[in-house]
């Protein structure tokens, strides 16, 4: 990796005691006098103390720049006995938030160097995240490995960074399973992360070689819970629907039930509705029970939504019973309601039966409409039909228009 070239901060940028100290640190921490004075020690530390303050109240003010930031580096390196840990983090954090990602890399190397600088686990964290921004997760295991050699133990964010970044990782082959993606969920669940975590799951449906489970829903769901974000569980679970993921949003369905959360009747409608348009329609009729189980009350959408998949499959005696337990709950059937019928009775020559369902919408005030009026034309053409029948269609169609 290339050798940033640092330079000492000018000395426009600094009070003129603290530009002294830096650009001579022998003069601040390594005169006779010191090791002879105690009264001058406890100056020079207190010096010390000054110069870090600044450095770190000009990091927090985020107007220090480039130059600026590696200079002190550059000449807190050389200091002795060297500045806090805390204050080289912040300069290293300043450069990573400047986006100066080989320039951090290039000091903390140095800094490793240093037979006295011992790093904190803020000091790793940031070193990883550069690594990772620059695409070299393969050298943050390393680093994570002398992490642990100078006996610190990483935290959740320390671990989360690398996992991000191997997440992001391809050019030398490396890419995530699904214990990576159900590491990096539970991971963000424990730090409180649930936002990113959703953004990890969302991901692993972007990859789609691997299909979540209950492992990587459950840390979510939990965390969503924790914070009374049920909604936000709906809405994570609406577009899952949205997105035609129906086995997944059926294992969420299953975790939000277990934790308590019950999807309202647009939820279940959502879920109803993919089912049955994707052919799924035992699917459809179960679901459409486990929400009456869960005391969520059908409405018009759903009834249609599960007669329409019934009808197509050719489950018309399962359609009429639906359509009388409908009845029996208040629900009012519409025109759409009785042209899935129709439809689905014609499909099956059952003729009488249609003409009885056409006959009985007029009488409860329900007008024919155009798809109607089609499914009954395009009727008449098949030649199963007998003349009587025709007839009796004609004459409905005729009586419409």
């Amino acid at each position: 990796m290339k050798r940033i070239t640092t330079r000492p901060p000018s000395r426009g940028n600094l009070p003129s005691f603290i530009f002294t100290i830096l650009q001579n640190p022998s003069r601040g921490f390594h005169s006779d006098a010191v090791n002879s004075n105690p009264t001058c020690t406890h100056t020079i530390e207190q010096t010390h103390l000054v110069s870090e303050s600044v450095i770190q109240t000009r990091c927090k003010s985020g107007k220090i720049g480039k130059d600026e930031a590696l200079g002190y580096l550059n000449s807190m390196i050389q200091t002795k006995p060297l500045p806090s840990v805390w204050t080289f983090n912040y300069l290293l954090g300043a450069l990573s938030k400047m986006k100066q990602y080989s320039a951090v890399v290039s000091m903390c190397k140095q800094l490793m160097g240093c037979a006295h600088f011992r790093p904190d686990v803020c000091t790793m964290t940031i070193f990883l995240n550069c690594l990772c921004r620059l695409n070299r997760v393969d050298l943050g295991f390393p680093v994570l490995a002398i992490t642990l050699k100078y006996g610190l133990e990483p935290n959740a964010h320390s671990i989360n960074t690398l996992l991000h970044g191997l997440c992001k990782y391809k050019e030398k082959g490396y890419t995530c399973d699904a214990i990576t993606y159900a590491t990096m969920i539970n991971g963000l669940c424990k730090v409180g992360k649930i936002s990113k975590a959703v953004e990890i799951l969302k991901k692993m449906w972007e990859d789609g070689r691997f299909k979540p489970n209950q492992v990587c829903y459950n840390p979510i769901i939990d965390g969503l819970c924790k914070e009374s974000r049920m909604d936000d569980a709906l809405t994570l679970f609406r577009d899952m629907i949205s997105k035609k993921r129906i086995q997944e949003a059926l294992t969420l369905l299953e975790t939000m039930t277990t934790k308590g959360i019950k999807p309202d009747v647009v939820t279940f409608n959502s879920l109803i509705s993919a089912s049955c348009k994707s052919g799924n329609w035992e699917e459809g009729v179960r679901l459409f029970k486990t929400m009456i189980d869960h005391g969520v009350l059908p409405d018009i959408v759903t009834y249609n939504s599960v007669l329409d998949a019934l009808c197509k499959e050719g489950k018309t005696t399962e359609a009429l019973n639906l359509v009388n337990e409908m009845f029996r709950r208040g629900e009012k059937p519409d025109v759409v309601t009785y042209n899935s019928l129709i439809k689905g009775l014609c499909r099956t020559s059952q003729w009488k039966e249609a003409t009885r369902l056409f006959d009985e919408m007029v009488c409860h005030g329900i007008l024919p409409d155009f798809i109607t009026l089609k499914i009954l034309s395009g009727a008449l053409c098949n030649e199963v039909m007998t003349d009587e029948v025709r007839k009796e269609f004609k004459a409905r169609i005729d009586g419409a228009l």
